[in-house]
């Protein structure tokens, strides 16, 4: 993931000429989470860069709107679970870290099946739309981060629909305590306290057509 960031930077014109880790944190698995880098190098225009960069990659958000087949009622799928950073229960959309460059979009689908539990054989001929036409930046005076939206629409018979409404998921053993949740488009606005769920669901607005 370094090696991603140094890149990218030098792909843009920059020099980096100095990179020493200060903090590497992995996950319980031992692959590489995040990296507190202190850097030596200019930017394109000859002035020496910021020394510090919080290098955690790409990450992907899925804006899944589930349709009833039996009855046409259309609700957004989301994902409430409890979050370390300030301790609140969060109301997000599916999303997850894109690893080692892989692609953002299988990273989408993936995140899609295992933070709602929903089969990998109904998800394989959903089609992932992106929302926006490139990864969009979080915090840049800090972070490579790279966030990737996309939007799929999911038709499900009655009994599947309901039973994602209050359901669990996510890996326990990975300290996700995942609820997924049926939202209206208004509910989801007015339940919101992250940047990243309610831009998702601003730029779905921007493209679909909710009835």
């Amino acid at each position: 993931m370094v090696r991603l960031w140094e890149r990218a930077l030098t792909s843009r014109g920059w020099r980096i000429d100095a990179v020493n880790p200060l903090n590497l944190l992995a996950r319980r698995n031992g692959d590489p989470l995040f990296a507190l880098l202190e850097a030596r190098g200019t930017d394109p225009e000859g002035r020496a860069m910021l020394p510090f960069v919080l290098v955690r990659g790409a990450a992907a958000v899925v804006v899944p709107e589930c349709v009833n087949r039996a009855t046409g009622e259309r609700k957004l799928l989301m994902v409430l679970q409890r979050r370390v950073g300030d301790g609140t229960m969060s109301l997000e959309f599916p999303a997850g870290m894109v690893e080692n460059g892989a692609d953002p979009l299988e990273t989408a689908r993936r995140e899609l099946h295992e933070e709602t539990g929903l089969p990998e054989d109904l998800l394989a001929g959903v089609e992932l739309k992106p929302l926006w036409d490139k990864g969009l930046t979080s915090s840049p005076g800090l972070s490579d981060e790279v966030v990737h939206f996309y939007a799929a629409t999911l038709t499900l018979d009655e009994a599947m629909f309901h039973a994602l409404d209050g359901g669990a998921a996510g890996h326990e053993e990975e300290g996700e305590h995942i609820v997924t949740v049926l939202k209206t488009p208004a509910e989801a606005a007015a339940g919101q306290g992250s940047v990243l769920a309610l831009l998702g669901l601003l730029l779905w607005q921007r493209t679909a057509k909710p009835q």
